[in-house]
């Protein structure tokens, strides 16, 4: 067993956290020489099974392989992330009970899959307390190249919101957004990926910019100054969050609600409960000494804690304990 093949049940052509990951990691191994890796997407129970080749099962993949036979790489939890979603109905609603009758299920499937992988990959803190006493375990941030990322040279407040903003994805608060759009008219916003006619119709004020799906993604976010990124009360990821991590690499100051702070390293983001407090957060980020400061310490984090080259070599570490 001298090869890694990746899994995954999603499309390399789909537009998602989980693809990015795959596409990542890839890229950073090979460029650490490590040539012997290949992915299979569109992964399911019929799919024919590689042979003689370390399995690395993204998700809940490793639910298709026999009994130490993959490593299980965990962006993060579903059981939480479906309990979070009851939150959206009340208590009589059938939706309501639906999702925590599917959220238990997730936990007997998670468990079941972790205790059976020969070890599991963590996408962030978080993830690796939640599941350390389970399988031993390795954290592998999401991770950034800094050098790919320019700091900001914006010199005014504008901010970025980065989709997709399409059904299925994890959609932003539109409410919360369209709020700061309303209450801030002299500040622009401005919307980075595909959006649905929906959420263009809920936003389409005179302080929004939609630029759709951009050529040069690094640019057109480093053409701003601050990340929104207002995850609603139904979102629980615990996993690292890229686009957050990127606006870091640019030396940009992100707020965020506290489901959108989880998984993130504590005081290196802005985070606001209510309406009202983002409001008076995004006016005190006009002042550009306090904005600058905000956006170098986030940045100086992820040199050290995101950092593609370090993170990718932890993963090859983790292979190397299991390849002929």
């Amino acid at each position: 067993m001298n090869k890694v093949v990746m899994i995954t049940e999603y499309s390399l052509d789909e537009s998602n956290g989980s693809i990015l990951r795959v596409k990542r990691q890839v890229e950073g191994l090979k460029e650490n020489n490590m040539n012997n890796i290949s992915i299979i997407d569109n992964f399911n129970k019929n799919s024919v099974k590689p042979k003689d080749s370390l399995i690395h099962a993204q998700q809940l993949t490793g639910r298709f392989f026999g009994k130490k036979t993959y490593i299980a790489d965990i962006h993060g939890i579903a059981e939480l992330e479906t309990k979070a979603k009851t939150l959206q109905y009340p208590h009589h609603s059938w939706k309501k009970w639906g999702y925590h009758v599917r959220s238990y299920q997730y936990k007997k499937l998670e468990n079941k899959v972790w205790k059976n992988a020969l070890h599991l990959i963590c996408a962030s803190d978080a993830i690796y307390d939640r599941v350390k006493n389970i399988q031993n375990a390795t954290i592998v941030r999401p991770a950034v190249k800094i050098d790919e990322f320019n700091t900001t040279k914006c010199n005014k407040l504008r901010i970025a919101v980065v989709g997709p903003f399409l059904p299925g994805t994890q959609n932003y608060d539109w409410q919360l957004i369209s709020y700061c759009l309303k209450k801030l008219p002299e500040i622009e916003f401005v919307f980075i990926g595909t959006a649905d006619k929906f959420f263009k119709e809920k936003l389409n004020l005179p302080n929004s910019t939609f630029l759709g799906r951009v050529e040069n993604y690094a640019e057109s976010l480093s053409s701003c100054s601050v990340l929104f990124s207002p995850y609603p009360k139904s979102s629980h990821i615990i996993g690292s969050k890229t686009k957050m991590l990127e606006a870091g690499s640019c030396q940009m100051p992100v707020i965020t609600t506290p489901e959108g702070a989880l998984g993130m390293p504590d005081n290196a983001i802005v985070t606001c409960e209510t309406k009202e407090e983002f409001i008076k957060k995004i006016q005190e980020l006009k002042d550009d000494g306090i904005r600058n400061s905000i956006g170098k310490e986030f940045q100086k984090i992820v040199k050290i804690k995101y950092n593609a080259d370090i993170e990718i070599k932890k993963l090859i570490k983790v292979y190397k304990e299991f390849l002929i």
